[in-house]
């Protein structure tokens, strides 16, 4: 009688056994697609200031720091995961960044020059609030090489859920970097809304030159996450994960020479390959 039970406990093993492989095996290959919504400031590490014109980089610091304000923006994701064991993961994928960060024009708009593309507010009258924001925003088209590994596991189990920390890099090259003008309070004859050029100006014996900012074309991201995951059911996952992108090389060096890290909140899918 023994022998039987033995015989069938082996069986019994066996077939678990068996039943666990497929759910093994799943997952060892998944495809995640996700979009965050972000929050970018600026970093600035350096000024152009025009002397000749009165602005000493003294003043540009301190303007600037008052003025500027964050970015909302929102990035896209595409990403395979590729197990290496039960607990870590190797990440590929590509993506869009878009960064950048706001300064704030608040007050006296008589004769204030908006922007050379733009002109001077004709009117006289200022009444209520008259604001310019300049968004400056950049867009980049991003490859991902990331690790990440699960952080719940044999100690602990998280029911019909996972925690995951990622850490990677990732090589970008900048699409494109334009200046955003939107007025508040007022409108110019064009509207309230402008995409204009981002000019360095310096002030010459003939007048103001005007010259082009100049943009970084390739650029890279570190990149940092904290991902919980919850199990939908067999074939989809969704999750969110706070993240952080750092550039390593600055956006635009014009009138400021900028860096502009972002801190979000990544929220996507992930499907199984297998």
């Amino acid at each position: 009688m023994r022998k039987y039970i033995s015989i069938l406990g082996v069986i019994a093993l066996f077939n678990i056994a068996i039943g666990q492989q497929p759910r093994e095996k799943k997952w060892a290959n998944s495809l995640s697609i996700s979009t965050t919504p972000n929050w970018s400031s600026a970093l600035i590490v350096g000024y152009q200031p025009d002397i000749a014109g009165g602005f000493t980089e003294s003043q540009l610091r301190d303007s600037f720091s008052k003025s500027d304000r964050s970015l909302k923006t929102f990035n896209f994701d595409l990403n395979y995961h590729k197990k290496i064991n039960g607990y870590s993961n190797f990440v590929f994928g590509v993506g869009m960044i878009n960064n950048g960060f706001t300064r704030v024009k608040e007050g006296q708009m008589f004769k204030y020059v908006i922007h050379p593309d733009v002109g001077i507010y004709p009117n006289f009258v200022s009444a209520g609030l008259m604001e310019v924001h300049y968004e400056y925003h950049s867009r980049f088209i991003a490859g991902l090489f990331a690790y990440e590994k699960r952080m719940d596991g044999v100690r602990f189990q998280l029911q019909n859920a996972s925690l995951w920390y990622q850490v990677g890099v990732m090589p970008a090259f900048q699409m494109n970097h334009e200046l955003r003008i939107h007025t508040v309070g007022f409108e110019m004859p064009q509207g309230n809304n402008f995409v204009v050029n981002d000019y360095v100006a310096s002030t010459v014996d003939t007048g103001v030159l005007l010259t082009p900012s100049t943009q970084v074309k390739g650029n890279a991201f570190l990149t940092a996450s904290m991902r919980m995951e919850y199990n939908l059911d067999r074939l989809v996952h969704i999750y969110a994960s706070p993240k952080i992108l750092f550039p390593v090389l600055p956006n635009n060096k014009g009138v400021q020479t900028y860096f502009s890290p972002q801190i979000g909140v990544e929220l996507g899918l992930r499907f199984p390959l297998d």
